[in-house]
């Protein structure tokens, strides 16, 4: 399960917000939140337009927000500790909206996520566009307004994050914990009670994960066949496993036999390696929601393989990229510094992406390519998809953060999305570049390695 999946703005008004008791409508003028005022509502408008401002002493005003069809208000008081609105929330025209209020239920998906989860990217993209335009705005206003709006705009967001991030770190750390538990019981167990061979396949599944791609996993099943003449499905699962020669050795004369054990012993292994990653990776991204209101914080920077990160973001996207061939060519690569983390979310945000594309498409059989090489003083990353494309008019502002358009399976500016990618890709003194025509979309990142 993956436990941040961008906000399916659909889902969640059907799911959330399609009760006619819990809808409002508003005339042009009227005023939905005042400064202060106590709101323990989250806001979906399902018509018109709102905006969000403050007034100084003389009753100017100064624009904090404009939400429209889609959109959610109400967003920081809702999620607060005293929910308290920071602005007057004022309808520009006559405006429909839909509500939920405190403790309301949660509504079951199939991956059975909490609340929290179904809202966290609603949090963080609120967050971020709202940043976005208080930097716009800001600069068009004098001096000492900016200064001052900047630092009271940006201790609001601060204390927004670290109070979500607060609550889901409470159960994310049991999560780790309890994982990193298991792992450990499970190694012992099983290194004392199972047969020493098979202990060896397990290892492998929680060392290493995943780490053959789909042709060479295709490639290993043949192998086998013809050299052990086993059945497909008892080929298909000892290759997926990626096993040497000298591992089967001991089995060779009744492989068949043993081929459902020994898979069994490194699905297991397998999955507790996955389990790690993901718990992990959800740390990580509870850390950057508080980070994204905070002016400076410090970075956990250290010597990063590149190659790794690629293949903990391919597992977290494990059940996007079933019906996915996924070819990797990752070569020797010189480490980098970096926050290993980060690097996780921009291949997970660009992977996503393309299995989105793909898998939304029904004239495609996906194959995603992914390779990895080190040319001069750069390390080059090329992801590659054979979907449906990005049209030609949108490929020119795809890293903008007001992309909302869905086009073809492929959607953009939902959850933290490509801006965040391009971002992340600067802070290391990157470049990313993409192409894109029918059957074969490439986004290209160079990062230096000093």
């Amino acid at each position: 399960m993956e436990l941040f999946k961008p906000v399916d703005v659909d889902w969640l008004k059907k799911a959330y917000f399609s009760d006619p008791e819990r809808h409002i409508h508003l005339k042009k003028g009227d005023i939905l939140l005042r400064p202060q005022e106590y709101n323990h509502r989250l806001y979906l408008i399902l018509e018109g337009t709102l905006i969000g401002y403050l007034e100084d002493e003389d009753k100017e005003r100064f624009e904090l927000f404009r939400s429209t069809k889609d959109n959610f208000v109400g967003t920081y008081s809702y999620f607060s500790k005293y929910h308290q609105s920071y602005s007057t929330v004022e309808a520009e025209e006559d405006t429909t909206l839909a509500y939920i209020g405190p403790n309301h239920p949660v509504v079951k998906d199939e991956d059975g996520r909490s609340f929290a989860e179904h809202f966290l990217p609603v949090v963080v993209n609120e967050i971020y566009m709202r940043q976005l335009l208080a930097r716009r705005m800001n600069i068009q206003n004098q001096s000492a307004l900016k200064k001052l709006y900047q630092v009271e705009k940006m201790a609001s967001l601060g204390r927004m994050a670290a109070g979500l991030a607060h609550e889901l770190n409470n159960a994310i750390g049991v999560i780790q914990r309890n994982t990193e538990w298991l792992t450990k019981r499970s190694l012992d167990y099983i290194q004392h009670t199972a047969n020493p061979s098979m202990f060896s396949f397990f290892e492998k599944g929680l060392k290493e994960g995943q780490t053959l791609s789909t042709i060479q996993i295709r490639k290993q099943k043949r192998n086998l066949e013809k050299k052990y003449g086993l059945k497909t499905t008892a080929a298909k699962k000892l290759a997926t496993a990626g096993l040497t020669e000298k591992s089967l050795k001991p089995f060779a004369d009744e492989l068949e036999k043993h081929a459902e054990r020994i898979h069994y012993f490194y699905e297991t292994g397998l999955a507790l390696h996955d389990m790690l990653i993901a718990a992990n990776h959800a740390s990580r991204v509870v850390q950057s929601v508080k980070e994204l209101g905070a002016s400076s914080n410090p970075q956990i920077m250290r010597e990063t393989d590149i190659n790794k990160t690629l293949r903990e973001a391919i597992s977290l996207l494990k059940h996007r990229l079933e019906k996915i061939q996924v070819d990797l060519e990752l070569n020797e690569l010189t480490p980098i510094m970096s926050n290993p983390g980060e690097l996780v979310q921009i291949w997970v945000n660009l992977i996503k992406n393309a299995a989105e594309s793909m898998n939304n498409d029904p004239d495609t059989n996906g194959v995603l390519k992914i390779k990895s090489r080190k040319k001069g003083g750069k390390i080059i990353i090329k992801i590659s998809d054979n979907g449906p494309g990005i049209p030609s008019d949108l490929l020119p502002i795809v890293f903008q953060p007001n992309i909302t358009t869905k086009v073809q399976g492929l959607s953009f500016g939902l959850g933290l999305g490509l801006p965040i990618v391009e971002r992340l890709v600067e802070k290391y003194g990157g470049v990313i570049d993409v192409k894109s025509s029918k059957g074969n979309t490439t986004f290209t990142i160079e990062i230096p390695l000093s």
